[in-house]
């Protein structure tokens, strides 16, 4: 390169002179974004490459920190709105706690609609209600309840004592024809203000305050109706309560049968308001149909689901089983004034020791449920982990049939000889045994059939439709050995279910039971308010009933609900009856939102 020489003779550096004159130009040392958009036409396709994938990198890296940023310091909750659908099977009739009964449709309405002076949570424990505090004498004899302020009627009318007082009083009349009148019967109910109410009893009474649940009805709606008509109007479908949800609307069909019924949620409701705004109760003819519309997504729940639909919810990942604990076991009884043979205790101790109840739980029950070996169930007074109980023992059961004099003869049966005269003649060990035709039922029925065949009993199966059970076996007592589910309700009590004058119906003495001092304990367990007594009492009339065994207790099967995943905040707990499964509706949401620590 030709250098130019100064006068000095020395050659000038050129070098960067490109460099010194863009910055006398520019004093900026960094490009500005408008020179940066023209960066990638200066840069090959490997430099390019480079450069996305670390922009990306970054941006992925600075979003993650704010998403941490924000997660830590915020929390979901539930969101107000949305709604819930249910299918059920049946049809509401009496909306109405004072006529409702054993319908799952008026009871599951009833539970959202009405409130009552107590109510069982969702952990199963019995707390106050509309009322605000309440006192029970040293005798037993006298409650006391002060009402919570400021509650109103679906209407916007003021609750008061005196809508308690006349709820009761229209249990108590025969004409209102309440199945829940006996209950009361043996009191008296009073106002002393507006938010006093008082309960006189005859004699104390230990299940009373677990019965106070039962929902009160608006008097100034339901003075006007005479009791004659009580069944009849259209206030049974039309409710008006003072729950958490209100009726908004209901559809019929042609024939004038309810189709559908939508509650909204009361925005006047003294507790905690639930998030949901709607619950709909669609209704269907049998299960069949039930499931189908939740397979097709017609609703959110089913409010029971048979064990014959089961495995076709299971496949669906989008819904959920919640297992409730009922206080309800399943038994066989044994009816000691229809078969003679079965009051030999040997032979019904016997039939005990040879079920096996594990197999039924694993095989017919799916595994649903807990084994049971007596009429008192765990959480309630008098149940004693360690009591006496039947296991399976096939040898035991042998030699105490044997003992009753029944022995197996070349063919492998059983029977019994006796001798009048010069005549022998043998009676078989045979017991019919009567089941509701269902899926489960039967599958029991087939295992403890086996079960006892291997003993070299005979056997025969009485199946019944499951409609017809009640009246045609239960009620007049046509069975020798029956299969089925008792609810004992949200008190122990057993008193209905083993007491010798409930040997017949109305009565529940499904086995004819009868024993003096069985019956002076049940009678000391009802009516003692000493939680120790109590519990003692009740622990002795186990142990007793368990010697006699007038039945076999099988199990205490699991309600079975499924709802879709979308429904958040339930909280599965032991129930004291199906409905009780919405005690914990006010948490139940679909929407959710992010709040703030």
């Amino acid at each position: 390169m030709f250098r130019g020489r100064t006068g000095k003779g020395r050659v000038p550096d050129l070098t960067g002179i490109d460099k010194r004159l863009v910055m006398r130009v520019s004093g900026r040392r960094l490009p500005s974004w408008r020179q940066l958009k023209h960066l990638p036409r200066y840069l090959r396709p490997k430099e390019r490459a480079v450069i996305a994938v670390l922009t990306a990198v970054t941006a992925v890296g600075i979003g993650a920190m704010a998403v941490r940023f924000v997660s830590d310091r915020t929390e979901t909750i539930p969101k107000d709105g949305g709604n819930y659908t249910e299918a059920a099977v049946g049809n509401p009739r009496y909306v109405n706690p004072v006529l409702a009964a054993t319908n799952d449709a008026d009871n599951d309405l009833i539970a959202l609609v009405f409130s009552g002076l107590m109510r069982f949570d969702a952990a199963g424990r019995l707390t106050d209600d509309l009322a605000e505090s309440h006192e029970i004498t040293d005798d037993g004899k006298t409650y006391t309840f002060t009402l919570k302020p400021l509650v109103e009627w679906h209407d916007g009318t003021a609750m008061t004592a005196n809508d308690v007082v006349a709820t009761f009083n229209y249990i108590r009349n025969p004409a209102w024809k309440s199945p829940w009148q006996s209950r009361f019967r043996n009191m008296t109910v009073e106002a002393p203000d507006d938010r006093t109410v008082r309960f006189t009893l005859q004699e104390p009474s230990a299940p009373f305050l677990s019965m106070l649940t039962v929902g009160i009805l608006p008097a100034h709606l339901w003075e006007e109706v005479m009791p004659e008509n009580a069944e009849r109007t259209e206030l049974n479908i039309r409710p008006v309560g003072t729950g958490p949800f209100r009726l908004k609307g209901l559809v019929k069909d042609r024939r004038g049968t309810i189709k559908s019924v939508t509650l909204v949620r009361n925005d006047r409701y003294y507790g905690q308001k639930p998030h949901l705004e709607t619950v709909t109760f669609r209704y269907y003819a049998d299960f069949n149909l039930a499931v189908e519309s939740l397979l097709n997504k017609k609703s959110d729940g089913l409010g029971f689901v048979p064990a014959e639909s089961r495995e076709a919810l299971d496949r669906l990942r989008s819904i959920r089983e919640y297992a409730l604990r009922l206080p309800q076991y399943t038994a066989i009884f044994l009816n000691q004034s229809k078969s003679p043979i079965l009051r030999s205790r040997e032979i019904r101790q016997a039939l005990n020791l040879a079920v096996n109840r594990t197999a039924i739980l694993r095989d017919a029950l799916d595994g649903r449920g807990v084994a049971v070996h007596g009429p008192i169930l765990p959480r309630f007074p008098g149940f004693r982990p360690g009591a006496k109980s039947y296991g399976l023992d096939p040898e035991a059961a042998a030699k105490l049939l044997d003992q009753a004099g029944y022995v197996l003869d070349e063919e492998g049966r059983r029977g019994k000889e006796t001798k009048v005269g010069d005549q022998v003649t043998r009676q078989p060990l045979k017991v019919t045994l009567t089941v509701a035709n269902t899926r489960e039922n039967l599958a029991v029925a087939q295992m403890v059939k086996a079960d006892w065949e291997q003993l070299g009993i005979e056997v025969e199966l009485d199946t019944v439709d499951a409609n017809r059970i009640q009246k045609d076996r239960i009620r007049p007592r046509e069975y020798e050995a029956l299969i089925y589910g008792e609810i004992i309700g949200p008190d122990v009590d057993p008193y209905p279910f083993w007491h010798s004058s409930q040997k017949a119906a109305p009565g529940l003495n499904l086995s004819a039971y009868s024993h003096r001092r069985s019956d002076e304990l049940l009678e000391l367990g009802r009516t003692t308010t000493d939680e120790g007594q109590r519990e003692a009492y009740y622990s002795e009339f186990q142990e007793l009933l368990t010697g006699e065994a007038p039945a076999v207790f099988l199990y205490n099967p699991t309600y079975s609900y499924m709802i879709n995943s979308r429904i958040r905040g339930i909280t599965p707990a032991a129930i004291m009856s199906p409905s009780d499964r919405f005690a914990g509706i006010a948490d139940w949401h679909v929407k959710t939102k992010r709040v703030w620590r």
